[in-house]
């Protein structure tokens, strides 16, 4: 008996590639991770790259750290806050809308907690540092180690501890605007979204925070002006 011969099978179609989400931009293309931007670290973290979000971590780990110890003081448990900060990050990455600049969404989530933290405490939620040629300096610790940190010049160290010190007599409202503005170097625009405080308001805030501070240490302190 003859067998019949098999009828050839018609090939599929390609599938057509995948949608980009409309939050994400249409040419996002995989690359290196030390060459991701903020923001594409983000997408990566959304779809579950955890070795994204620890590179975001190692960028942003210190600055977070920095910013809380100015906030809150030399607490034992400022660490321990440092990490939910990023524990929540990581937890809600979902709500994160791209091209929503990362370094401001993450301190929005690091001034709330610092707030809830204080609030539980009792005590003002923010300490912070104004512009003393400070940058990449690590701001933990009391006012004579960061000095000592900053610069071997003695007479430097004493101007550095002495502002350091006359930031606590501050208001909380004044200490906060400095301490995002010149040391986290944050524009008034991106302030006003942390904050949910308009960016005039902000300005005068600095304007007077930073006169009050130069009369407390007797010295001339000009403003410091973040791009709108």
């Amino acid at each position: 008996m003859q067998r019949r011969a098999d009828k050839p099978s018609t090939p599929r179609p390609p599938r057509p590639p995948a949608k980009p989400r409309a939050d994400e931009p249409a040419d996002f293309k995989p690359s290196g991770l030390g060459r991701s931007s903020d923001e594409e670290l983000m997408l990566r973290t959304q779809r579950g790259d955890r070795q994204a979000f620890s590179m975001l971590y190692e960028r942003y780990s210190t600055s977070v750290l920095s910013y809380l110890y100015r906030m809150m003081g030399n607490l034992d448990d400022v660490e321990s806050i440092a990490q939910e900060v990023f524990l929540r990050a990581f937890r809600f990455a979902p709500s994160y809308r791209y091209p929503q600049k990362f370094a401001t969404w993450l301190f929005a989530i690091t001034r709330n907690l610092a707030i809830n933290y204080a609030r539980r405490r009792k005590r003002s939620p923010v300490r912070s540092v104004t512009e003393l040629n400070l940058e990449g300096v690590d701001m933990s610790g009391d006012p004579c180690q960061i000095a000592a940190r900053a610069t071997d010049s003695v007479e430097k160290q004493e101007e550095i501890a002495r502002v350091l010190k006359a930031l606590d007599d501050l208001p909380t409202d004044l200490k906060e605007v400095i301490v995002l503005g010149v040391f986290q170097d944050l524009t008034y625009s991106e302030m006003a979204q942390i904050t949910g405080t308009k960016a005039v308001t902000l300005r005068s805030r600095m304007f007077h925070g930073l006169k009050r501070l130069s009369r407390q240490v007797g010295g001339p302190q000009e403003p410091p002006n973040p791009a709108p």
